[in-house]
């Protein structure tokens, strides 16, 4: 493992981050996970935009575009295959602080990378179980819904009781969906295809709105409707889209079999791939 770090790969234990920073005293740092594929980032400027608007929210500069472009072409070099980036950004302070200090400049920017969980080769779409997170999903009226760290923590605990969960779902207080742990889930009901409304406050997730547009490309109807997991179970298809697995099957949920499987996954799946193999021509 290599971390990206002044303009170089180095090796976890050269790399010098100060344990004075807001990541550490109050949990406030941003990150954005990009997959790269063939050496190519898949959605870099959406990426990069919504990274933008968290650097603006905490009224931090934005790191210049030629610094993680640097970071992909050096872990790529490195990698010699598909892998996933995760820019980190973090401000360092230079003297003690409490919580009401505030500083406007530049923060940190590092990066690590680890091969993707999905093979743009491969002619079939991942597919696994996912659970049902016992922590509610927060409103967009508790946090903005362009940060993802904010569901980590939690989803994290989850993954350690269930190892053998793909990704969770995350509920609202009324039992419907409002977002995945890692990334979005989507349901076919058999006539469109169901995205929870990000007004309950899921992420705006990059690889959401290529899938969906995907979707509509192909004549797929899309309409933004809150739905229950007891729904999906009984009737159409759940899939997953987001930038670790691109677009994954759900075979189960909380250990019940889904009665349908596989067709809509597939052609979405393939479509994904088409987009994913125009990178490089």
């Amino acid at each position: 493992m290599k971390v990206y770090w002044k303009g170089k790969l180095q090796k976890p234990e050269q790399v010098r981050v100060s344990p004075v920073n807001t990541g550490i005293l109050y949990g406030e740092s941003l990150f954005e996970s990009i997959p790269v594929y063939h050496g190519a980032a898949f959605g870099l400027k959406e990426h990069l935009e919504r990274l933008k608007r968290g650097c603006a929210f905490l009224k931090w500069p934005m790191p210049k575009l030629a610094e993680f472009q640097k970071g992909i072409q050096l872990f790529h070099k490195e990698l010699k295959r598909d892998f996933i980036i995760r820019f980190n950004l973090t401000q360092e302070l230079h003297k003690a602080s409490g919580p009401r200090d505030f500083f406007t400049h530049a923060p940190v920017l590092y990066a690590t990378a680890r091969p993707l969980g999905h093979n743009s080769q491969d002619p079939k779409p991942p597919f696994g179980k996912v659970g049902i997170s016992p922590w509610q999903a927060s409103s967009t009226q508790v946090f903005p819904n362009y940060f993802k760290a904010a569901v980590y923590m939690t989803t994290r605990v989850v993954f350690r009781e269930h190892p053998e969960w793909k990704d969770v779902l995350r509920l609202d207080a009324k039992g419907f969906v409002v977002d995945g742990g890692s990334s979005t889930p989507l349901w076919f009901d058999g006539h469109k295809v169901c995205v929870p409304p990000l007004s309950l406050g899921g992420l705006a997730s990059v690889t959401r709105i290529k899938v969906l547009a995907i979707c509509r490309q192909i004549g797929m109807p899309v309409v933004e409707k809150a739905w229950k997991p007891q729904e999906a179970i009984k009737k159409g298809e759940v899939f997953m889209a987001g930038s670790g697995v691109g677009v994954m099957g759900v075979s189960h949920i909380n250990d019940q079999k889904l009665k349908s499987t596989g067709a809509i996954t597939d052609l979405l799946w393939q479509k994904y791939r088409n987009e994913v193999l125009k990178l490089n021509g």
